[in-house]
This record gives C-alpha cells, structure tokens and sequence, in this order.
C-alpha cells in the first residue's frame, strides 16, 4: 500500500544532507530501525523510488527521513533536493532494516547514522541508553550529521572519528583495529555497523580480525 503524503519542510542537516519532514498519514505506525519508499509524483523523475529510514519517534506528529545530496549526479535526491514545500509525494508500508537487539557498539559512516537515529531517540526517551557505545566516522567535521544531539545523548560514549581533519573533539583516522582495541573492551557484545558497502566490508572484516563472532556482527549498507 502507497500514501499520497505532503512535503512540509525541507531542512539542511549539513552541507551535503537534508531533512525532510513529511505529513504523517491516518493510523500510520513504524518501528525504530524501519524505513520507507519515497516515489515522485512532480515531473523530473516521475515514478522513480528511493528508500529512506525513519529518524524520529512513532510518537512524533511528522515523519521525518534525511538524505545525502551527491554532487554532479542526477539521482533522484537531486531531485527532491529541488522539490517545493508543499508538493506531494509518495510513500510506502514502513518496511524491516536495522533490529535493535540489546545494548552494544554502533558502528556508522556518514549517512549510516540515520538507521540509528531512531533507535538512539527511543532508547533514550525510555531511559535505556545506557550501555550502547557509538563509533562515528566522516571525512571531516562539516559531514557530522546531528552532532550536537549526539553527544548530548551518548557523552563520552560517541566517539567521533575523522579521516581528513585534525579536529580537538574528535579521533583521527579510521576505524581499523587499534581504533577498535583501544576504545572497545567487550567483544561479547551486539555490533550494529552501518554506512555505504566499502565502509560495512572494511568494518567487518576489522571486528573479525579483533575476534568477533559473526553471530554478534549486525551489518547494514547505507540507503541512499
């Protein structure tokens, strides 16, 4: 089943990804983790489908989905990019992605947070998220996708790793294994890693070296 919703507000979350806020349709539930199908209804790319995870709450009035602009494409984000508020589009069922099974290391790159993001704000507002630990890559500071509330929800317990600026708040590098044995101790523990293919391959294969168990390794390829 497809709803006919309404763009609302589009919002810069960073230089290269935005926000979307969409009308909410009658009786329309999703679970953290989940995601929807996006289709154009204006000329440009009609038809097209692209999908995108929830980031706010079941309880939230809106729903909200976030998206990378990629430079010199012409994918079908450019062109939601250049939609105007109030236009409609089409959404989807919410459908199954990340599963959240008990607290653990999440491990993101870029855009790979947004999966996350609605897991972190319900286990939060029920006061359980204590215990997770999350490693945060990007390529440099103006990629940092919801920073600021990250570090008021986790503190310590995100760590945020750069790969091409120096920055005070945040590690240098990438994820690799002396990144892993430094700042993770318990290997006994769930692994949520989410980001584009590269970055989930490069990931998992770091944590099977440092001696995680497949069985403990959830992995997860960006969206979009």
């Amino acid at each position: 089943m497809t709803y006919s919703v309404k763009l609302l507000k589009k919002d810069k979350l960073t230089h290269d990804v935005i926000g979307l806020t969409l009308e909410r349709p009658f009786n329309y539930a999703f679970s953290p983790g989940q995601f929807l199908d996006l289709t154009l209804e204006q000329p440009g790319k009609p038809g097209e489908r692209a999908p995108f995870s929830f980031t706010v709450l079941n309880s939230d009035p809106h729903l909200h989905v976030a998206l990378k602009i990629h430079p010199d494409t012409d994918d079908i984000n450019a062109h939601i990019k250049r939609l105007d508020e109030g236009v409609m589009v089409q959404i989807s069922e919410p459908k199954n992605e990340v599963v959240y099974r008990g607290p653990g290391v999440f491990i993101a790159g870029g855009t790979g947070i947004t999966p996350f993001m609605a897991i972190f704000r319900q286990l939060e507002k029920d006061g359980e998220l204590d215990g997770n630990l999350l490693l945060f890559a990007n390529k440099r500071g103006e990629d940092i996708c919801f920073e600021g509330e990250l570090h008021h929800m986790f503190g310590t317990d995100v760590i945020s790793i750069l790969a091409f600026e120096d920055r005070p708040r945040n590690a240098a590098g990438q994820i690799d294994v002396g990144f892993i044995n430094k700042h993770v101790k318990d290997l006994d523990q769930p692994f949520y890693v989410c980001g584009p293919e590269p970055f989930v391959s490069t990931v998992a294969d770091v944590l099977k070296e440092v001696g995680v168990e497949d069985t403990r390794v959830s992995l997860y390829s960006s969206l979009n």
